[in-house]
């Protein structure tokens, strides 16, 4: 009696059991029929192959430890990120792939919209499934072989720290930046790094070099007086430090191409080489 008593109790879970193998089965069947016949699951396919998203990063994060509270309170943001953009291939480089997936994907989702079921209920009812079964498989499965959504935006946080020399006190701050402001930001500075590169520029320079302690220097090893006249100070003339080649002509500011001269030789000589 105990063995047909368990009997009975087990027959519900075995008809259950058979119950759900027979659906997950006649699901698997119906499933297939589906992915065999469907022009639109097939279109889909071909448009993920065709598709091809780069991987960015979804966050940059940079941080700086600063010597100093006055370094940390004077921290200026924005010069520190421009650094980076300058040094960091990978941040300018995801830069554009975001950008190009964010066009990508949107020709994407316009593709797939086009993309609608082409099946006839006779063509359904020949793989023996009602039309709205099939209509419902596809949709699910078109739904769900869907390349997932690519990287289309990236923030650049950066941190600046500081901690006192007891480590009692401990500061921390932060900015946060668009990776859409990195192309700009990049064709700013490669435009000021040209300018600085620029012959203006060099000129500015070397000009800026001539300090007044390089100057004393000059004059007094020159004994103080123009060495094209010999006239000095006391004769009332006002002596110049110049440059043997000019600056405009390629000269630089060092000892070996620097001379004393009097102002009236000194606008006489002009910009010419001597």
């Amino acid at each position: 009696m105990g063995s047909l008593a368990d009997l009975i109790k087990v027959c519900p879970l075995i008809v259950i059991a058979v119950f759900i193998l027979v659906f997950l089965s006649c699901q698997i069947r119906d499933r297939n029929k589906v992915v065999s016949t469907s022009v639109r699951l097939k279109k889909l396919n071909e448009l993920n192959q065709q598709t091809y998203f780069e991987m960015v990063p979804k966050q940059f994060v940079f941080r700086t430890a600063l010597e100093t509270k006055q370094k940390y309170d004077n921290f200026n943001f924005d010069k520190y990120l421009d650094d980076k953009i300058k040094n960091s291939e990978e941040l300018r480089s995801s830069a554009e792939k975001i950008q190009k997936n964010r066009q990508l994907y949107q020709e994407y989702r316009n593709n797939l919209c086009n993309l609608a079921s082409v099946i006839t209920e006779e063509e359904a009812k020949k793989i023996k499934l009602s039309y709205n079964r099939y209509l419902k498989i596809e949709a699910s499965l078109f739904e769900k072989n869907q390349l997932t959504e690519p990287t289309l935006n990236c923030n650049i946080v950066c941190y600046a720290t500081y901690s006192s020399p007891q480590r009692r006190n401990h500061y921390s701050k932060n900015k946060t930046f668009s990776i859409f402001e990195v192309p700009e930001r990049y064709e700013n500075l490669m435009k000021i790094e040209e300018e600085r590169n620029s012959e203006e520029y060099r000129r500015k320079r070397e000009r800026s070099k001539m300090s007044d302690k390089l100057r004393y220097s000059i004059m007094k090893r020159d004994g103080f007086k123009c060495v094209i006249c010999g006239r000095r100070a006391d004769d009332g003339i006002k002596l110049h430090v110049d440059h043997i080649i000019p600056v405009a002509k390629g000269g630089t500011t060092i000892e070996s191409n620097l001379r004393t001269l009097c102002e009236s030789c000194n606008w006489g000589k002009s910009d010419s080489i001597e």
